[in-house]
């Protein structure tokens, strides 16, 4: 669970307490909407950012793997820009995908308390982040179902 770098990083964005890294967001919720989510079943954690300060990213990353197995997360993929195709946002410099057992896991690890001095690195240490849940699926039915012919 290292990146390109040698470093760590547990992919679940931000602190749990809906910052952004821009001083932005309020305290109390992860920013991550649940979508209808149970709670149950594996979900990937998409993880974009520009790295901002080196220091304070690898105070988070020197801690994070081991939390994030703890909790039951696994880094699947570690990406560093190499272009734009197309897309609606701005490019990120990082991508990291974390499989989560569940998304009850995934919040677990943000709301545990023994982590709390961790998170503020994840978010001193980025900027940009973009940061969304995906529920896992075998393939593509359920959402064509939702989609009007």
């Amino acid at each position: 669970m290292t990146g390109h770098d040698g470093t760590g990083h547990d992919g679940t964005g931000h602190d749990g307490t809906g910052h952004d890294g821009t001083g932005r967001g309020g305290a109390g919720g992860s920013g991550i909407g649940r979508g209808g989510s149970d709670g149950t079943g594996p979900v990937y954690a998409l993880n974009l950012f520009d790295l901002a300060d080196r220091e304070e990213y690898l105070a988070y990353a020197r801690r994070s793997p081991a939390a994030v197995a703890r909790h039951g997360g696994r880094v699947v993929a570690l990406g560093r820009l190499r272009g734009v195709v197309r897309g609606d946002i701005a490019p990120r410099q990082v991508l990291i995908l974390v499989e989560w057992e569940s998304e009850r896991a995934f919040r677990g690890y943000l709301d545990d308390p023994a982590l709390a001095d961790l998170h503020p690195h994840r978010v001193g240490g980025t900027a940009a982040y973009v940061w969304h849940l995906f529920d896992r699926l075998e393939d593509l039915r359920p959402l064509l179902k939702s989609v009007a012919p």
